[in-house]
Parts: structure tokens; sequence; C-alpha cells
């Protein structure tokens, strides 16, 4: 299986930050009244970091990185997993996000019971197809959200929302190297992740429909951004990048804290939007 799987659509995705589409959408099947579509594309999106820092944390608790408790880390990772997926599942106002809901789920049920193993090596690998199988169901899910809605601010949210699951992919292909896995593979992922996540954040400083005060949530996470990408690509032979590791994995929370304030900023901002229908 060709395991050099960066998605096709980045480029529309740029383009989506210029000038979002205005799409259509589709007739209700249910709707929570304690959820409004900004927060379920918020949520959905998450769920897309979480798929592959639950797997970071996994990478590191088999391979004794220490930084911080990379077991609370894994279990914190598939406990909040859980927990969104029961909330999106109050809110479906689409068949397509009813859809792409149920394929989420039944990736997660794939993935979760190998990250609650034993962490070792021989299952890290078997994670690796899983795990990017999941994380398409979580952008998948993603979309749907954000197609169910008229207002451009909500496919925003989407699109740097998915900074923050770049944020912990980049961490996930470096640890995949440090273990010998996947080497090829995984270093091409970490170098076109690196990209897309730059280019996504001058796509958001040069956008229309950003605040100031989003634009200076920008700012936080280039400042955080830069020492990560420097820690990522400052060694490529696999025994120098253990040495770096634990490095790696602290920044890669710092560039993540600054990206969920980033999305933060830019929910509230799509929620004070008048509605369609309202």
């Amino acid at each position: 299986m060709d395991r050099i799987r960066f998605h096709a659509g980045a480029l529309a995705i740029l383009v989506l930050i210029s000038a979002p589409a205005m799409l259509r959408a589709e007739a209700p099947v249910a709707k929570a009244a304690a959820m409004d579509n900004a927060t379920a594309v918020n949520l959905a999106g998450r769920q897309r970091m979480l798929s592959q820092r639950s797997v970071k944390a996994y990478l590191m608790l088999g391979q004794g990185i220490a930084n911080g408790d990379p077991r609370k880390l894994l279990q914190e990772s598939i406990t909040q997993f859980d927990v969104q997926l029961s909330t999106l599942k109050t809110y479906q106002p689409t068949p397509a996000v009813r859809n792409a809901l149920t394929a989420l789920e039944d990736a997660w049920l794939k993935c979760k019971p190998m990250l609650t193993g034993v962490a070792d090596r021989t299952t890290a690998a078997a994670l690796y197809d899983a795990n990017e199988e999941l994380q398409k169901a979580a952008h998948s899910a993603t979309v749907a959200y954000e197609t169910a809605s008229l207002v451009p601010l909500d496919h925003l949210v989407g699109i740097a929302g998915r900074q923050r699951m770049l944020s912990q992919r980049m961490a996930k292909f470096y640890f995949y190297r440090t273990w010998d896995l996947y080497d090829a593979a995984a270093d091409m992922e970490l170098h076109l992740s690196s990209a897309h996540f730059s280019a996504v954040l001058n796509a958001l400083d040069n956008s229309p429909l950003v605040s100031a005060e989003i634009r200076a949530g920008v700012a936080r996470v280039r400042r955080e951004w830069e020492p990560y990408r420097q820690a990522l690509f400052a060694n490529r032979e696999p025994e120098k990048m253990r040495k770096d590791a634990p490095r790696v994995a602290e920044l890669s929370e710092r560039v993540l804290a600054a990206t969920e304030n980033l999305v933060t900023l830019m929910a509230a901002q799509a929620r004070a939007l008048p509605r369609q229908g309202n």
C-alpha cells in the first residue's frame, strides 16, 4: 500500500481561504439546540488533531521519549476523542454529516484497540495505515460540517483547525522516523506537512475575512512555529533525531496551544455573524 498520502486538496484549501465557496446546505436531519455549526466544525477539526496526537503519544510511550507523561497524554487524547465524537453525534444537520460521522466512528473503532494495548514497534507499524484512515475520516467529517453552512468563516475555522492537526502530524512522522519505521514515507509526509503549515499561515494572514485580533493570533503561531520547524529538520539521521525527540515533543505542544487559541478566536468570530434563517 502506498503510504505517501498528502491530501491532494491542499491547494483547494488555500483557495477557500481567500474566496470561500458558498456551498448549498443539505436538508436537515437532526439538530441539537446546544450546538451550532461553527462549534461543530471546531470539534470535528479537533478530532483530526486528536487522531494524530494519540499516535504521537503512543510512539513516545513505546520509545521511552520523556517529555511530560506520554501515557497520560495518550489516555487524555483517547478520552477526549470519545467525548467529542459523542457530542458531534448530537448535531447532524445533513445526511453528509451523518454518513461522515458513521465512517469516523468505524475508523476509530479500528484504531482505539491498538492505542490502548501495549506500545510496541509491531503495533506501531500496524497503526500507520489505520491512523491515516482515521485522519482522513475526521477530515471528511470536518468538511461535511463546513459544507452544511453558508457562512464563509465556518470554512475558515475548519482550515485554521487543520493547523492543529498538522502540528501533531509532523511530530508523529518524526517519531516514526526515530523508531526506524516507514522512513522514506514518514520523511516525505513530514516535509509536505511542514510546507502546508507555512502556506496556510501566509494565507490566513492575507485573508480579508479575519480581524486584527485573529491576525495577532496568527503572529503568535508563527513565533512558536519557527523553533519547532528548525527542530524537526535539524537532523536527518534517526540516531541524531532521537536525541532531539523530547524537544520536538515539547515544541509540538507549544504550537498546538497557539493554534488552538487561534481557532478559538476564529470560531468566536464565526458564531457572532448572522446565520441564514435567524
